[in-house]
């Protein structure tokens, strides 16, 4: 994984990380998205061929930090990340990449595998895109969840009149390509 490419931020994150998006209905401002994201992710892919075979890939949810400070608090006491720091994503199924992978075409895939949030592991097919830029595997992708699936509360505070009890999870991934 390379953590030196691009910048992070919430809108417009040129850089890695692994986050969420939330629907929510606040007092006094109505409709809105909470935006989480951690930039503190490490993982590792391996490519035979015309295959990817392995994947993982770990986000330090201790570091996640949102678009409005007031909700980090909540969002690390619901993740419970002072006993589970780490959310990891690991693959499964080899995912075929088709004819020519090192093209720079992009291509669209499905990763299946394992997530795990707060110590409880659900089996998930994530949606990617992957292209190769230069000697950079760019991954990005997404994936909705149920936050009961991985024992996840909505945090409760007085300024949320109401949150979804499901989310997206996306991620943007460089990896660097060896030798």
């Amino acid at each position: 994984m390379d953590t030196s490419i691009g910048e992070f931020s919430y809108e417009d994150s040129t850089g890695t990380f692994v986050g969420f998006r939330v629907d929510e209905e606040l007092a006094s401002i109505g409709s809105t998205t909470a935006v989480g994201r951690t930039p503190v992710v490490t993982g590792s892919i391996t490519i035979d061929g015309e295959t990817v075979t392995a994947v993982t890939v770990e986000a330090d949810m201790s570091a996640i930090t949102t678009n409005d400070s007031r909700r980090d608090r909540p969002v690390q006491s619901a993740l419970n990340t002072a006993e589970f720091p780490t959310a990891v994503f690991t693959l499964t199924e080899p995912i075929d990449l088709g004819p020519d992978p090192d093209s720079g075409n992009p291509i669209a895939t499905t990763a299946v595998g394992e997530l795990t949030v707060k110590g409880t592991t659900q089996p998930v097919q994530i949606a990617l895109e992957a292209q190769l830029v230069d000697d950079t595997v760019v991954v990005v992708g997404s994936i909705e969840i149920v936050f009961a699936d991985y024992d996840v509360s909505v945090p409760r505070v007085p300024i949320v009149l109401s949150a979804e009890d499901h989310g997206i999870v996306e991620l943007q991934l460089f990896f660097a390509r060896s030798p």
